[in-house]
């Protein structure tokens, strides 16, 4: 009977994904239709930079934004991820920002499961790859970061299976990642860092080689740097994530806040399970993995924003000490682009899309984008100078409203961010001395803002619409004026 059936078995595994196209159609339709993707108001300031990038042939040196920094130096250190999602957005509106990091967590997590399917099948790699991955849901948002999320695993993969195979990385590998990964995203750094840590072993393991131990790794380390600064900003690329970090306004936002379990559980799991796991199967893992998870797991409580970093990383990591431990052949690769699989997988891709698109439409009015509020402004009052909540000015910028405030940090400075944090904390004298100094004439703050009741309580000052997500305030001879 066994027998029998053999041939029905075949022809059914013949039409069977490849673990690594599962996981890359899972991290689609999670992002494809995920309403947070849109929950951050960076998202609207990113592609107004790339659409005004567009518009001019040239990347932005100064700040064509706001009215209290018009003018000033900007850094566009993520220039390369605001143009390709202004191209989106231009070409599919939201929908199209939708598929563009679809394509892009998808992207990651396949690479992500191939590279770790190296040393782990069936039950464990996807327990690994999963509690990895489900870390990041905090983290998916429509922002650089996720962009960028394919160059941190390939550069990754590539210095763990090389120290896997006792090689250097292949430095046109890591040269072709760099160039790309440094116009995306400040986190080319930590790739840095990590080439850094995978070397200092390397010249460890080979000691005794003396000064010739070093030079496997010159090419990797020289290539790495070198591409770091292909950029229209050049050296100050390589140095603008240390400035922008140094920055102490920074523990305000809560992305660079500590991160507590409560905030993220899937962090938590990943954290404990990977331990359990490692300690269970008795794997021997080296040093050097050892002292990354942990440096890994204290940057992401220290910084909400670095449980990216975990979440990628961690996984390839713990791959081959626990598939050493567990001891069980692994199959090689299957050919990933067989044709039914394939075919299979490519109907699943435009189904996801199809649907995508017949969904449609815009976010709704949420935290970080008002809209309702906005609405109620009187359009000539909008070209007022405005007050705004923090996470208000992405919002703005996107709708032609120059901010007072928006999350460019690099841009606002410690100083001004900590007289902006003091005016919204409640400082009535402070705000009446700033409205007047800069002309405000009206105020579009959070409903819990403090400086909200400040403004109820004056005179000046006319409440005109509130909801759960904004409220405005206009200036009674602004109004009157009108």
């Amino acid at each position: 009977m066994a027998d029998a059936l053999a041939p029905a078995r075949a022809g059914v595994f013949a039409y069977a994904l490849p673990a690594p196209l599962v996981a890359a159609l899972i991290a689609a339709a999670v992002t494809a239709f995920a309403p947070a993707v849109f929950n951050d108001g960076d998202t609207w300031m990113h592609i107004a930079a790339g659409g005004r990038m567009l518009d001019l042939h040239a990347v932005l040196r100064t700040d064509p934004f706001s009215y209290t920094f018009a003018g000033r130096p900007w850094q566009t250190h993520e220039w390369l991820a605001e143009v390709v999602m202004a191209v989106a957005f231009r070409a599919g509106g939201w929908t199209g920002e939708a598929l563009l990091f679809a394509a892009a967590a998808a992207l990651a997590a396949g690479l992500l499961t191939r590279h770790v399917g190296r040393w782990l099948t069936g039950a464990p790699l996807a327990a690994t790859v999963a509690l990895g991955l489900g870390s990041l849901a905090p983290s998916l948002l429509a922002r650089p970061h996720l962009l960028a999320l394919p160059c941190l695993e390939m550069w990754a993969a590539e210095l763990v299976i090389g120290r896997a195979e006792d090689r250097p990385p292949r430095w046109p590998v890591l040269t072709a990642i760099m160039v790309v990964w440094a116009n995306l995203h400040g986190s080319f750094l930590i790739g840095l860092g990590l080439l850094g840590a995978f070397g200092l072993d390397g010249v460890w393991r080979a000691r005794g080689a003396g000064a010739r131990a070093l030079v496997p790794w010159l090419a990797p380390g020289a290539g790495a740097l070198a591409a770091t600064v292909l950029s229209p900003h050049g050296v100050d690329n390589l140095t603008f994530p240390l400035r922008l970090t140094s920055m102490t306004t920074l523990a305000g936002v809560t992305e660079w806040g500590p991160l507590t379990p409560i905030d993220n559980r899937l962090f938590e799991a990943a954290l404990l399970g990977g331990a359990a796991a490692l300690i269970r199967a008795r794997a021997r893992t080296p040093a050097l993995h050892l002292l990354l998870l942990l440096v890994l797991a204290d940057l992401a409580l220290e910084h909400q924003r670095h449980v990216l970093l975990f979440g990628i990383v961690a996984p390839l990591l713990i791959a081959q000490p626990l598939g050493d431990a567990l001891a069980r052949p692994i199959p090689p690769p299957a050919a990933p682009w067989r044709p039914r699989p394939l075919a299979g997988g490519g109907l699943i891709a435009a189904a996801l899309v199809g649907a995508r698109i017949a969904l449609g439409g815009a976010p709704a009015d949420s935290a970080v984008a008002p809209g309702a509020a906005l609405a109620h402004v009187p359009a000539a009052v909008r070209a007022l100078p405005v007050f705004n909540a923090y996470p208000f000015g992405g919002f703005l910028i996107f709708n032609g409203v120059a901010p007072y405030i928006d999350s460019r940090a690099e841009v606002y400075g410690d100083a001004f961010r900590a007289r902006f944090l003091r005016l919204q904390g409640g400082d009535a004298a402070a705000f009446r001395a700033e409205a007047a100094e800069r002309g405000i004439a009206w105020t579009i703050l959070e409903p819990g803002a403090p400086l909200v009741a400040v403004i109820d309580a004056s005179a000046d000052w006319r409440r005109v619409y509130v909801d759960r997500f904004a409220v405005v305030h206009v200036r009674r001879d602004a109004l009157a004026r009108r």
